[in-house]
């Protein structure tokens, strides 16, 4: 089981409208996630705009790296992703998405 852990930031004006996004997520979005091989999917978020997303994946590391950028290229991933730019805090306007940043397990407890 690969666990992956990551950071971005959103302006934390739009905290209520990121997470109205996401409590509606769009069904195809859902799915090309699901397709992707990701399971066990999670966001937080602090006040001041700090966010952590969490997830799963039961496929090797390279399957689930060649899924996600073939994921990330689809058409309703474009769409999403330009949906929620405007809510990002981004070093460089030119990079799409969010800017995240990978945290390395330190510990796990089953």
């Amino acid at each position: 089981m690969i666990r992956v852990a990551q950071t971005f930031r959103i302006d934390p004006a739009y905290l209520k409208d990121y997470k109205k996004d996401h409590d509606n997520i769009w069904p195809e979005m859902k799915k090309l996630i699901t397709d992707a091989g990701i399971e066990n999917y999670s966001i937080f978020f602090r006040s001041d705009g700090t966010l952590f997303s969490y997830y799963e994946s039961r496929l090797d590391e390279k399957t689930l790296k060649e899924n996600m950028e073939k994921a990330s290229m689809s058409e309703v991933s474009v769409r999403w992703q330009k949906a929620m730019d405007k809510y990002f805090v981004k070093q460089d306007k030119n990079v799409a998405g969010p800017e995240m940043t990978g945290l390395e397990e330190v510990f796990h407890m089953i």
